[in-house]
C-alpha cells in the first residue's frame, strides 16, 4: 500500500526557475515567498567574515557541529535570507522560525497547502511524528515535485555510514537534475554517509566534541579543520588555534582553501 503523500505525481517543470541572483543585504523589494516573477539565476550571496555564494536549486551545504555550537543559528540565518524560492524544513527540533514562513504539525497537511497555493514560500515542518517513516515520506515527496530547498535537521538520527536511507540518498544522488538543493545539518559528520559530502559544495564546521569527527573532515577539507576541536583532545596539529565560540570553519569545495567566520 502506498502512503498517502506517495500519490503526488506531480513533475518538474522543465523551465527549472533555478538560478536567480540575489543578494541578502539587499533583498528584492516588496518580496514575496510564494510570489516570484523571475526566472533568471537564483544566488544567495553571503559577505559576512567570508565569500559563501549559494546557487539554490542547484547546490548542496552541509552544516556540523556539537550541540549549541551555533549550527542551528546558521540555518536559521540562511532560511530567512531565502527568497523567491520553495523551501521545506525537517525541523526535528521545532528550533527554525522565520516570519514569511509556514509552519506544520502535519506532513500531509503541509503538502496539500504547498500544493494549493502555488508552491512558492517557506514550509516548515515541526511534525509530531518523527519516525523514519515519516521522514522518507518528506524525502519522496520533496524528490517527485523538484524545484525545492531542503533543510534537514538531525540528520544523523535517520541515516548512518552504515544506514543509508533510499529517500535521502536519492536527493543527494539524484535532485540536482530535479532542482532539489539539500541543506544537511548533523551534530556527528563522521557518522554521515561519504555521498553528504562528496556532493556539498559548502561545509560549514562548528566546534565539535570527538576527534573521529575531525579525522574525518580531515579528509575532505584539510588540516585547518582541527581549529574546530580543543586542544586538549587533539592528537596532532596542536599548532593549530582553537576556534572561539560560535565560530565556523567554511569551506567552499571548489576553492584549495577555507576561512574562518563567525554568528
Amino acid at each position: 500500500m502506498q502512503d498517502k503523500g506517495d500519490t503526488e505525481t506531480n513533475e518538474v517543470s522543465e523551465n527549472n526557475t533555478s538560478n536567480k541572483t540575489l543578494d541578502i543585504d539587499k533583498p528584492p523589494e516588496n518580496s514575496d515567498p510564494i510570489d516570484d516573477d523571475t526566472k533568471d539565476d537564483k544566488e544567495i550571496q553571503i559577505k559576512q567574515n567570508l565569500d559563501f555564494n549559494f546557487v539554490v536549486y542547484n547546490e548542496d551545504i552541509v552544516i556540523t557541529g556539537a550541540k549549541g555550537s551555533g549550527k542551528s543559528y546558521l540555518a536559521n540565518t540562511i532560511l530567512q535570507i531565502l527568497h523567491g524560492c520553495s523551501v521545506w524544513v525537517w525541523d526535528f527540533n521545532h528550533q527554525f522560525h522565520d516570519s514569511r514562513s509556514i509552519v506544520f504539525h502535519d506532513l500531509d497537511e503541509m503538502l496539500e497547502t504547498y500544493d494549493e497555493v502555488g508552491k512558492r514560500g517557506k514550509y516548515i515542518l515541526q511534525d509530531y511524528n518523527k519516525e523514519e517513516k515519516q521522514f522518507k515520506r518528506f524525502c519522496r515527496a520533496a524528490f517527485k515535485r523538484g524545484n525545492v530547498v531542503l533543510l534537514i535537521d538531525e540528520v544523523h538520527s535517520y541515516t548512518t555510514k552504515q544506514k543509508i536511507l533510499k529517500e535521502y540518498n536519492d536527493l543527494i544522488l539524484s535532485g540536482r537534475p530535479r532542482g532539489i538543493s539539500v541543506i544537511s545539518i548533523s551534530t556527528r559528520p563522521a557518522s554521515l554517509p561519504n555521498n553528504v559530502l562528496t556532493n556539498a559544495k559548502h561545509v560549514f564546521t562548528f566546534r565539535l566534541n570527538l576527534e573521529s569527527d575531525v579525522k574525518w573532515l580531515e579528509g575532505y577539507l584539510g588540516d585547518e579543520v582541527w581549529q574546530v576541536l580543543n586542544k586538549n583532545k587533539r592528537q596532532k596539529h596542536l599548532e593549530l588555534p582553537e576556534v572561539p565560540p560560535y565560530t565556523f570553519y567554511y569551506r567552499n569545495m571548489d576553492e584549495p582553501q577555507g576561512a574562518l567566520g563567525k554568528v
